[in-house]
């Protein structure tokens, strides 16, 4: 499978990115604000659960399920889905929030990594929930917390690797 990085933006109309109810391939919830043109982004599980099925070509969108993000690794494995350490193309990041893995202490955080950098840094692209801007890119080093870049609260719980092989179409930086 060829692996293209997204730096930008959903296009609108893109089903990966929208609600059955409209229109759209995704069970997700609806963002917040809801973007226009994608109306589950603003919510980085709505995001993360649109690339990782876009990259995989899969409109029935089989993989993983749009859960509580600390959750996204448990459904992931339990789907069978390798996880692990090492960032790898396609790869979602996940980070737990709080001291459990239950939304009462917090929802977590999903990115996808789009590109690995030949200093170990990774571009990984995501949304959240409540931001203004539905869409960003953010470059990540895994620090000597082992927590790439996540803020005080966040713990990284490990990266859920893409079913298939993927080959970049440009070579990493």
């Amino acid at each position: 499978m060829v692996f293209t990085p997204r730096l930008t933006k959903p296009e609108a109309g893109n089903k990966y990115y929208i609600t059955k109810a409209k229109g759209g391939w995704s069970t997700a919830i609806v963002g917040n604000p809801t973007d226009k043109d994608c109306n589950v982004l603003s919510d980085c599980v709505g995001y993360a659960f649109g690339r990782f099925n876009e990259i995989l070509g899969d409109t029935k969108m089989t993989h993983l399920q749009p859960v509580n993000a600390e959750n996204f690794y448990a459904v992931a494995q339990s789907q069978g889905l390798k996880t692990g350490q090492e960032p790898k193309l396609g790869a979602v990041a996940v980070w737990q929030k709080g001291a459990t893995l239950s939304y009462t202490d917090g929802a977590g955080h999903v990115a996808v990594v789009e590109v690995i950098n030949a200093d170990g840094s990774i571009v990984t692209s995501e949304s959240g929930y409540n931001c203004k801007n539905p869409f960003w890119t953010t470059t990540r080093k895994k620090g000597t917390d082992g927590n790439w870049g996540a803020g005080v609260g966040y713990k990284f719980l490990g990266f859920i690797y893409l079913p298939e092989v993927i080959e970049p179409t440009t070579p990493t930086k």
